[in-house]
């Protein structure tokens, strides 16, 4: 996943929401945690799975407008295929 934020430590999750300008709050919901969750992650009272840094780097990638790299069609180009059109 080049391209993407290496998010993978609570200081890395903090310039995160920092950087995204998030509220605890709105990071767990953007990120499919609870508050209480995320405020442990910050704190270090628990480890942050890989799994969470990895969709916070996909959900600043996509504010940004670029969530992945070019690999030929475009999501919009394949979306048809996806629900059963061609």
């Amino acid at each position: 996943m080049s391209g993407l934020a290496e998010i993978s430590t609570a200081e890395d999750l903090a310039a995160w929401l920092k950087r995204m300008n998030l509220s605890i709050s709105a990071a767990a919901e953007h990120l499919g945690r609870k508050r209480a969750t995320i405020a442990r992650y910050l704190n270090g009272e628990t480890e942050m799975p890989e799994s969470v840094g990895r969709m916070a780097a996909v959900v600043e990638a996509a504010r940004r407008g670029k969530p992945f790299e070019n690999r030929g069609r475009s999501a919009h180009a394949q979306f048809p295929a996806l629900i059963g059109f061609r």
